[in-house]
């Protein structure tokens, strides 16, 4: 568990990659149980992370496990086609990028069943950072903001929401327009 200030933010469930018989699932069927046990435990969850050390991903408590992501990037620079623990905990569980994540990067999504927690993919976190950044500049100097680019079902709609929000923090009352 990750606890910031006393508070329960990060749950990770981690089974051993010497045991055939642990694997990613099990992990997050055991969250699941967490969940029903120690409902206490999530009342501040940020979001979970599942791993059998050799698959690691992570999603919020409001997520099936096929929304448990792989984090595929440490500094955004590089992609790792096959990230393992330590990419995720490196990448994603930094001090200043968690504390980023937490407060620009989850967002909570309205449903008549139910509110669902939706926690930014790794190439959703580092377009939007360098989005946020090629704007601020281009209000300032160069007034070329750039293209936001991702592919099909990549989450550019989310991606847009977690941009506006950043850019509102940034910027002094700025106009922001969707067009879907």
């Amino acid at each position: 568990i990750i606890v910031l200030n006393g508070i329960p933010v990060v749950l990770m469930e981690l089974k051993s990659f010497m045991n055939n018989n642990a694997t990613v699932t099990d992990a997050y069927m055991q969250i699941r149980n967490y969940m029903k046990s120690i409902p206490s435990l999530f009342s501040y969850n940020a979001f979970c992370i599942i791993s059998d050390m050799l698959t690691t991903r992570a999603g919020t408590i409001t997520a099936d496990e096929t929304r448990f992501m792989a984090w595929k990037t440490i500094t955004g620079s590089e992609y790792i086609d096959e990230p393992g623990y330590e990419t995720l905990v490196k990448g994603m569980l930094e001090k200043n990028r968690l504390l980023d994540i937490i407060k620009n990067f989850i967002l909570i999504q309205k449903e008549e069943k139910g509110d669902i927690k939706i926690l930014a993919a790794y190439h959703q976190y580092h377009a939007v950072l360098k989005a946020a950044e090629s704007t601020v500049k281009a209000i300032g100097k160069t007034r070329q903001g750039g293209v936001f680019w991702h592919t099909q079902g990549s989450g550019k709609s989310l991606s847009m929401l977690f941009l506006a929000h950043l850019l509102r923090n940034r910027l002094s009352n700025p106009t922001i327009v969707v067009i879907t």
